[in-house]
């Protein structure tokens, strides 16, 4: 088996908030230097590149006319499948297009993002922390999304930190939030407009059109401007385990990592603020920024910055996929 080209297949930027990993995937591969595309889910796609000896990746809301192809490996994320022949084959559970033939059992890796459910059943990732996998038949692979940024990017924001520090006006108090209110987020709006902070929020609409979209360059920006960047979770992500990839993100962007989840703290070895309560979460880091001398954080936020980059781009991410299905499959460079 070959690999020739990476799929990224469905979703359009900002449609969902699993554009955002596609997107991301569609970077990581192509800076592997990977003939890459990221094609919608409609028929005439189907037949735009040769999907034969690929590598496509999916996700189950996005699978209505997945192209099948015996010669390649999917990587399917939340996506029911159904037999179609007496071969075992499958095909995507609410399929548009008319086929005898499907995706053979053994090509098909299913792809789901860390929480605490996979402890103590998969094998953990020997190197990279919250990463675990499935022996055949299971096939299946664990993992927490990541940062947007490439390693370099990320380097230039370190190189640039102490600019990047200084954006920040704690005499003039605003929160920058990219995406959707939850109920946790909107307890940070009720705390900021408590204590005459600014709350602006954008994107989060899953509209493509939306005048709120903001691009990669514009999140780092409203991020490195805002006198804290926390990555608030739900009481279920808390709850098991899950990791956003907006803690990766806003790190890598510059900012000191703040979390109301105990798991995302451990992940980095408890140099994060934390606390489970909001409020005092917020005012915790809020006085961090206001009362902690510019060396000390720099030093602090170095740190985190250089664990991002070295463990959780989408370069790590893409690499340990290839890792998975070079040890199952055989594969030809």
């Amino acid at each position: 088996m070959k690999i020739e080209r990476v799929i990224i297949w469905g979703h359009e930027l900002h449609d969902h908030t699993h554009s955002y990993i596609h997107n991301a995937f569609f970077i990581g591969f192509k800076k592997l230097n990977y003939e890459t595309h990221w094609l919608q889910d409609n028929i005439e796609n189907r037949t735009k590149v040769d999907i034969n000896n690929s590598l496509i990746i999916s996700h189950g809301l996005k699978t209505n006319y997945l192209p099948i192809s015996h010669t390649s490996i999917y990587i399917l994320h939340n996506t029911e499948l159904k037999i179609i022949n007496s071969d075992n084959e499958k095909i995507p559970k609410k399929y548009y297009c008319e086929t005898e033939k499907g995706i053979p059992e053994e090509n098909i890796v299913t792809l789901q993002v860390y929480t605490n459910d996979c402890l103590g059943r998969d094998k953990p990732h020997s190197i990279l922390p919250y990463h675990y996998y499935m022996d055949p038949p299971d096939k299946t692979l664990y993992m927490p999304w990541a940062t947007d940024l490439l390693p370099e990017q990320i380097d230039e924001n370190i190189n640039n930190l102490e600019s990047i520090i200084k954006k920040t006006d704690v005499n003039k108090l605003n929160i920058n939030f990219v995406g959707m209110i939850t109920d946790k987020w909107g307890k940070v709006r009720e705390y900021c407009n408590k204590n005459n902070i600014n709350f602006r929020n954008s994107g989060g609409t899953f509209n493509i059109s939306h005048e709120s979209n903001k691009t990669i360059e514009e999140n780092v920006k409203l991020i490195q401007e805002s006198i804290v960047a926390p990555a608030i979770q739900t009481d279920w992500q808390v709850e098991n385990g899950y990791i956003p990839c907006r803690i990766f993100k806003n790190i890598s962007y510059g900012k000191m990592g703040v979390t109301n989840n105990p798991i995302v703290n451990k992940l980095f070895n408890d140099k994060l603020i934390y606390n489970e309560n909001i409020e005092t979460l917020l005012e915790k880091s809020i006085d961090y920024e206001k009362n902690t001398n510019l060396p000390e954080k720099i030093e602090k936020i170095k740190e985190l910055m250089i664990e991002v980059r070295d463990k959780h781009t989408y370069i790590n991410r893409c690499n340990y996929i290839l890792e998975y299905i070079g040890k199952y499959y055989n594969i030809n460079e």
